[in-house]
């Protein structure tokens, strides 16, 4: 069930930047994942702050929350409920990312996002 949920989030965060919806990811210590990063060819953004926080903006809706590495090139996202209509307080979802290029592609392991680096 966690997969599903998974690709669940990774499904709504290619509709938010289709216009549709949005949801989160991000890095606890200074690493290559700090930064704004905007999907490819879409509006929104998402991003991570040397902080440990991260946000994701897509249309008119924003997530927030906290990410960590908790792996070799895995994030685990936790959103801080703020927008209950996306992600529950303290809802976790754990991520695979690696870069090309000037790239940053975000997975739940099938289904792969990119962003650009925006800042």
């Amino acid at each position: 069930m966690r997969n599903r949920r998974t690709r669940v989030v990774l499904v709504i965060l290619m509709l938010v930047f289709s216009g549709i919806g949005v949801i989160a990811c991000g890095s606890s210590t200074t690493s290559s994942l700090v930064g704004k990063w905007q999907p490819i060819d879409e509006e929104g953004y998402i991003e991570f702050f040397n902080n440990g926080k991260f946000e994701i903006q897509g249309g008119y809706e924003i997530i927030s929350g906290t990410y960590e590495e908790t792996g070799d090139n895995q994030i685990t996202l936790t959103a801080d409920g703020q927008n209950p209509e996306f992600a529950e307080e303290n809802e976790q979802f754990t991520l695979e990312y690696s870069f090309s290029g000037n790239e940053l592609i975000l997975s739940d392991g099938e289904t792969p996002v990119s962003f650009r680096r925006v800042d």
